[in-house]
């Protein structure tokens, strides 16, 4: 039998873990796809230091001679159970709360992945090949100049990030993708949404259609139905991260420049200097080659389509869903972040009253509808993920963003017990 791999973890327990452990270590009595996983984060177990959901709870309790969860962690020198080097190496660490000054991203997220590149890096250094694949996530944080374009790996003006945050998560990319050697696969992702991952526009979306529902209103949304917003399944993000790292554990990093590099370029922006991180690599050394992904639905999902989910909201709670656009007329002085602030203090309200009459109450609920200002903005995203398809084969459990994505989200929100359950929707 072929040998399973050790893997090893940097980060992502709030949003990955319980997606890529159920793709990995499947039910008994299914055999397992790996030897040994250790996950590695800054957050704790026990007692928890966030949200960790209960199936993610019972997984490192039940599977101990699987999953390990060091509180400090022993990281690469400390071999598996088995007595073998873990050979995958996940990289989803990054800080992606907006607004932070540029010292603290290059902190938080370049220092962070960086490091970890350069301890994969000096693992092999010490045995050679026992690192068969280094996946690093880059997060959808890119600004593209065309919407009506779905952006290729390979297209230079769909590599603008979006941010300071987008501008540090990007050098990353060309810091470690210039480690020699080193068996870097990274996947670039649609926006994320699904079981465990509690922020951002799906699952607010979805929040909102109950928040109007309980309202009595129709749900309006601000910028065009068009704009586009490429989506992933977080359970389709674990299975592309496994099969991308199955993929480069058969090639060296030269066969894999050749078949998925391409050339990342400078952000350029004024904040990446030595000052703030010794290790960045200036604009003046040009783009550096890594081999990417761009890991995204079949859908082609639009705001619309995100929005409304089409007839999936009118069905569950019985509104109508209408976009308007943001007028001067409409501002009528008025700056966006007070608009903003003025809709979530009336959809927070209303949340507060659907989860307080709840049958039962769930009053410590992490679901909220509250939209943050880097949300709302009229921001696109869209990227093409043909390559990843073609290359990688990943037959994806969710092709599109659709009633059942939403039907298995409100689910599993339930088998959680913090779904509020209400007469507003018709049970899915």
């Amino acid at each position: 039998m072929t040998s399973r791999p050790n893997v090893l973890v940097f980060g992502g327990l709030e949003y990955l873990l319980q997606a890529l452990t159920q793709h990995i270590i499947p039910p008994l009595p299914a055999e397992p796809l790996v030897s040994h996983i250790r996950l590695v984060d800054k957050f704790s177990i026990n007692p928890p230091t966030t949200a960790i959901s209960k199936e993610l709870l019972g997984v490192l309790r039940d599977r101990r001679d699987l999953v390990e969860y060091p509180v400090v962690s022993k990281s690469f020198l400390d071999p598996a159970p088995n007595g073998q080097p873990y050979s995958y190496i996940i990289d989803a660490t990054g800080d992606f709360i907006p607004g932070r000054p540029a010292e603290v991203y290059a902190r938080t997220s370049f220092d962070v992945s960086l490091f970890i590149a350069q301890a994969s890096a000096a693992q092999l250094s010490r045995n050679p090949g026992s690192i068969k694949a280094h996946i690093r996530y880059t997060a959808p944080f890119y600004e593209p100049p065309d919407l009506a374009k779905r952006y290729k790996e390979t297209d230079p003006e769909g590599w603008k990030p979006r941010g300071m945050r987008g501008v540090w998560l990007h050098e990353i990319l060309r810091a470690i993708g210039s480690i020699p050697g080193l068996p870097l696969v990274v996947l670039r992702t649609g926006l994320l949404y699904g079981e465990m991952f509690l922020k951002y526009e799906a699952t607010a979306f979805i929040l909102l259609g109950l928040v109007y529902k309980h309202l009595g209103q129709d749900m309006r949304l601000l910028w065009s139905p068009e704009l586009p917003k490429s989506s992933l399944n977080i359970y389709d993000f674990a299975g592309a991260i496994w099969k991308a790292a199955q993929w480069m554990s058969t090639k060296t990093r030269q066969e894999a420049d050749a078949s998925a590099g391409v050339p990342i370029p400078p952000s350029y922006d004024p904040s990446v200097t030595t000052s703030l991180s010794p290790d960045v690599l200036p604009a003046s050394s040009g783009s550096v080659v890594v081999p990417v992904f761009n890991i995204v639905d079949e859908g082609d999902t639009t705001q619309g389509s995100l929005g409304s989910l089409g007839a999936v909201l009118s069905r569950l709670y019985g509104i109508n869903v209408e976009f308007q656009a943001l007028s001067d007329e409409r501002l009528s002085g008025m700056k966006l972040s007070e608009i903003v602030e003025d809709a979530n203090l009336v959809h927070m309200e209303a949340w507060n009253e659907i989860i307080t009459h709840s049958k039962p109450p769930v009053p410590d609920t992490p679901l909220s509808p509250y939209m943050p200002l880097s949300v709302v903005e009229e921001h696109a995203y869209a990227i093409d993920g043909e390559r990843s398809r073609k290359i990688l084969g990943y037959q994806y459990r969710y092709p599109q963003l659709n009633e059942q994505a939403v039907h298995d989200f409100i689910n599993w929100c339930r088998r959680e017990g913090v779904w509020p359950e209400t007469d507003l929707y018709t049970s899915p």
